[in-house]
């Protein structure tokens, strides 16, 4: 997905929240502003880009800017701590559900709220209320536990820390209904709160799955395949079917035509852009066979 207008105020809120971890003077967040502002999508001249790449230079102008590559290191810690708090109550609610793979399918949507700017327990906390009022596509969920039935591999996009947690729960939950082979994949490079392979080692994601890196040299929160390892590009290929979490997977992939048809993307519907493009309430969970 394209930017829409509608992503420039978002992106530049966001980016201003993160840079103030980094940047901790008026000056300096005035010199980070005006170069963020001469970036081309924030002057209204490129259109033909995606939200990823656009928080993509903004990431690379704070770290140019403060030193810091990592500065929600801290943050992300604290939003796994507290997921994981809740790991034991999320899966007795599951195994307790009249349908375990929706439930856990829920969990993991639900868990796509826990974003760069918001206090961990609230986010982790704020995942229960969500479940009581959304549900998901009755469609949608047949057609994703047929590509489950069919599938024998199955690459898992992650995207947030605190949510990687509830990706584990899913993850669990589909490999006792159906016998396939799981790769989940992480940034390489640390950006906004997304997961690394460390983050992901840290909540024992490697116990449900192998766990590898994106190989995308750059601090981006997508998947742009052309700048990815070709380990991944052969895993996306090769497996039959893709689970994508988060918006920024879903931003940088609906733009690859040669994936439909394999991957199935789990986002909240945060924005005007989601909601109108899935006829979801805000906050709605979405579950997508592309």
């Amino acid at each position: 997905m394209l930017i829409w207008p509608d992503c420039i105020p978002c992106i530049l809120r966001m980016s201003l929240g993160v840079a103030r971890l980094a940047i901790r003077d008026d000056e300096g967040m005035r010199g980070f502003l005006q170069e963020v502002l001469r970036l081309s999508p924030f002057k209204g001249e490129d259109w033909n880009v995606t939200s990823p790449e656009v928080i993509r230079e903004v990431w690379i102008i704070m770290q140019q800017l403060s030193g810091e590559t990592d500065p929600l290191k801290g943050i992300k810690e604290e939003q796994n701590r507290q997921a994981l708090e809740l790991l034991p109550l999320a899966r007795e609610q599951i195994l307790g559900s009249h349908d375990p793979l929706e439930e856990a399918i829920k969990f993991a949507i639900a868990a796509n709220s826990i974003d760069a700017m918001i206090n961990p327990r609230e986010a982790t906390e704020g995942i229960f209320e969500i479940l009581q009022g959304h549900g998901i596509s009755p469609l949608e969920m047949r057609q994703f536990e047929e590509r489950l039935r069919r599938a024998r591999t199955v690459v898992y996009l992650g995207d947030n820390c605190g949510e990687i947690v509830f990706d584990r729960l899913l993850i669990e939950t589909i490999r006792d209904r159906y016998e396939l082979d799981v790769v989940f994949v992480t940034r390489t490079l640390s950006v906004l709160n997304d997961a690394t392979l460390q983050d992901a080692t840290s909540v024992g994601m490697g116990e449900v799955a192998e766990v590898a890196e994106n190989g995308i040299p750059e601090p981006l929160p997508g998947t742009v395949l052309e700048k990815a390892s070709s380990e991944l590009k052969a895993l996306m290929e090769e497996g039959d079917l893709i689970i994508s979490k988060g918006g920024g997977n879903y931003d940088s992939l609906t733009e690859e035509e040669g994936l439909k048809g394999k991957v199935t993307f789990l986002f909240q519907a945060k924005c005007y852009p989601y909601c109108t493009l899935h006829r979801s309430p805000l906050g709605g969970l979405v579950l997508y066979n592309y």
